[in-house]
């Protein structure tokens, strides 16, 4: 039992420390949502920019839940996703990927993942376009989670991070570009 355990505690730590190479700079966790989702805000508005700024803003009201939910545009087709600061990866469940014909490399190994419902596997994809209202990302890095292992998709820090900005101001979280 023990030679087990300690087999098992070697396979992690090796999994653990190959597991950011694949991901260069960042960290192979995902936070999953609360399994119950609340209605959708509606589409981020886009904020007053002062004049001569170069930036580009999105603006999303917290659901009754204090969550920040949208509808963004990935590979050019609607997805409902809560927005995650705590999740480092964009996270998309197996029957959203397979809709938007988002096709993971089937070379590319499965990498565990802690989330808020335990361990699961994810496979690593690149987006090529995701757009929160005025704000429009290409080159986006993701995971698709394994079919069953999540009930929501996640805006997480692969996104966020390239932004310029990512505030909560007044009840709503305001997203610069």
């Amino acid at each position: 039992m023990l030679k087990n355990a300690l087999i098992f505690a070697v396979a992690a730590l090796t999994i653990a420390f190959a597991a950011p190479s694949l991901f260069p700079g960042r960290a192979a966790r995902v936070a999953a949502p609360a399994p119950a989702p609340a209605p959708l805000a509606p589409a981020p508005t886009n904020a007053a920019v002062p004049a001569g700024s170069v930036y580009r803003e999105a603006s999303l009201p917290a659901d009754p839940g204090g969550q920040f939910r949208a509808s963004v545009s990935i590979e050019g087709q609607d997805v409902d996703v809560l927005v995650d600061t705590g999740a480092t990866m964009v996270a998309l469940t197996a029957e959203t990927a397979e809709r938007l014909g988002v096709v993971a490399d089937p070379w590319r190994p499965k990498l565990p993942v802690s989330t808020a419902n335990g361990i699961s596997l994810v496979s690593p994809v690149v987006l090529r376009e995701v757009s929160l209202g005025a704000i429009d990302l290409n080159d986006v890095e993701a995971v698709v989670m394994a079919p069953g292992a999540a009930t929501a998709n996640l805006l997480g820090a692969s996104f966020l991070k390239r932004l310029v900005s990512v505030e909560q101001r007044d009840g709503a979280l305001v997203l610069r570009q």
